[in-house]
């Protein structure tokens, strides 16, 4: 069981942003840049090829919905994507809202509960996913 399956049974806490029938929003709580967020299909599947086209499409519905709001609530130059499943072998979008093009993304510090609870809510005011 990975580690966004725990959050999603409610084992282990998570700054919500956003959640559906397929997916889930949450604030990166390592973040690399601030408002770094995470698109997780409810599906633990490791390999993003591998998924129903349904959840697939629906991923990067999400995603460029929440990227939007993202650039709203961060004033960003553009928000960034990355499909990741190798840390965890559960597919996610982790998307980066940055203000800098030359910013370079790595390694980010860890980041309480608490923070990532305000950053979610600071997103959470620019919903809802409409348009």
């Amino acid at each position: 069981m990975s580690i966004f399956t725990k959050m999603l049974n409610g084992e282990i806490p998570k700054a919500l942003i956003y959640e559906d029938d397929v997916c889930f929003v949450i604030v990166d709580k390592f973040p690399e840049v601030e408002g770094k967020t995470l698109v997780i299909p409810k599906k633990e599947v490791d390999y993003i090829f591998d998924l129903d086209d349904e959840t697939y499409n629906h991923l990067f519905e999400i995603s460029k919905k929440i990227g939007k709001v993202l650039d709203q609530t961060f004033n960003t130059e553009r928000t960034c994507i990355v499909v990741e499943g190798f840390e965890v072998p559960h597919v996610h979008i982790k998307l980066f809202p940055v203000q800098d093009k030359n910013l370079i993304i790595h390694g980010g510090k860890e980041i309480s509960m608490e923070e990532a609870g305000e950053v979610a809510e600071r997103i959470r005011k620019n919903l809802p996913l409409t348009e």
